[in-house]
């Protein structure tokens, strides 16, 4: 993809859907476990509560899956690295400063000129360490991970359905979350290097969604559970 802007908005939605498919179906699993009154509700209609939870457990490996995706036509997250390594161009200081002028409605603020003396213009070694830390997880999610996606989620292989508790014992509530968070770092350090011209580190940024999503379920859930007094 030749443009970095649309590739990053693509990624962001990609990472977006994982994070939210993710944890709500955490959110709704842990609140049912702890709240008598969410659990009754949820289980007066235990046949949407289970296709909801099992759509949501699908959307995210389904979607962890295009985000390791290694095929050369697939959008993942090493498509977009290497897009930006491409057009390392568009992330030059010049292209930082149109954009500052275009989110400022097409004119320049009286800062500008200030601030682009404190940007930073990325090299391509720094694109080149962040696929490095993608690689460290693509071995994690290779090994674990994708059989599940491959054998369970997305095909359904007579030879995996003896064995499919099995896949489903490796896996790690935390390394989930790693993965999560990781590609939430990704996105936002190329968004910092495209609009704002500053390089962070991975884990520099404070990973939320989890609470927003729990907070949006449980308010959900106290709604379900009013009706269900009602």
């Amino acid at each position: 993809m030749d443009n970095i802007e649309t590739a990053h908005k693509i990624f962001r939605d990609e990472v977006t859907t994982a994070s939210w498919s993710f944890f709500v179906w955490k959110s709704i699993n842990n609140i049912a476990a702890s709240d008598k009154d969410a659990y009754r509700a949820l289980n007066e209609n235990a046949l949407s509560w289970i296709t909801i939870t099992h759509s949501l457990q699908s959307t995210f490996f389904i979607t962890l899956g295009r985000l390791f995706d290694i095929d050369g036509d697939a959008f993942s997250v090493h498509a977009f690295l290497r897009s930006c390594l491409d057009h390392i161009d568009q992330f030059s200081l010049e292209e930082v400063r149109k954009r500052k002028i275009k989110i400022n409605g097409g004119s320049t603020p009286e800062w500008l000129d200030r601030y682009m003396e404190n940007a930073y213009q990325p090299k391509e070694s720094d694109f080149q360490r962040l696929r490095g830390e993608v690689s460290k997880q693509q071995r994690v999610y290779e090994e674990i991970y994708r059989p599940i996606r491959h054998r369970v989620i997305a095909h359904k292989e007579s030879a995996s359905i003896d064995i499919e508790s099995e896949l489903f014992s490796k896996t790690n509530i935390g390394q989930i979350q790693e993965f999560i968070n990781f590609m939430y770092q990704i996105h936002n350090i190329i968004f910092d290097l495209l609009y704002n011209g500053s390089l962070n580190e991975i884990g520099t940024y404070k990973f939320t969604e989890d609470k927003r999503v729990h907070d949006d379920v449980e308010a959900l859930l106290k709604r379900l559970k009013s009706t269900s007094r009602g």
